[in-house]
């Protein structure tokens, strides 16, 4: 009877084993939809944090200006481009190099940034072959005067990334008042 006894504990049944590894199974699941979740989060961050900063530089860009220049007048949609009051974005990084390239009303300039020489501005550059790291964002500005009271400008700048697989598509939208 003894001898009967520890046959029977000396192993795992065959059922205890398909258990542990349903148990392993549903584990492992979800650690890699954990993961999905976790590289998305991660990719619409770096689009959302490069759609603020170039939300900020547009905006500053054209704090500069006095109110009665041209480039700030009022004008611009956030919905359709107009003529003035867009323009396209291209990121890259290569070779230890920010490469940013602008295009506004037909005109390409070509902004690039290296350890060694600084800032190398390009005007009238043509647009850089696409690489796997290019990022493309459309940027539109609305310039109103007299609001929200009388003698101040508002400027709102939408940016819209527009290489991505993520949805929904990720967009910033900036405001300065200005006197």
């Amino acid at each position: 009877m003894s001898r009967r006894k520890r046959n029977r504990n000396s192993g795992f049944t065959i059922l205890e084993v398909m258990i542990a590894i349903l148990v392993l199974t549903i584990g492992l699941v979800g650690t890699a939809a954990l993961m999905s979740t976790t590289v998305s989060s991660t990719a619409r961050s770096h689009l959302m944090s490069t759609a603020a900063l170039l939300a900020s530089e547009k905006l500053e860009d054209l704090g500069r200006f006095d109110k009665n220049d041209t480039p700030v007048q009022p004008g611009g949609s956030l919905a359709a481009d107009t003529t003035g009051y867009f323009d396209q974005v291209q990121i890259s990084v290569d070779n230890g190099q920010i490469n940013e390239t602008t295009t506004t009303n037909g005109t390409t300039t070509a902004y690039t940034q290296t350890p060694t020489s600084g800032m190398v501005v390009t005007p009238n550059a043509g647009l850089p072959a696409v690489t796997s790291d290019t990022l493309t964002f459309d940027r539109r500005w609305v310039i109103a005067n007299n609001t929200p009271t009388a003698g101040v400008r508002t400027v709102t700048v939408l940016v819209t990334a527009t290489t991505q697989a993520i949805k929904p598509q990720v967009t910033f939208q900036m405001s300065m008042v200005r006197p």
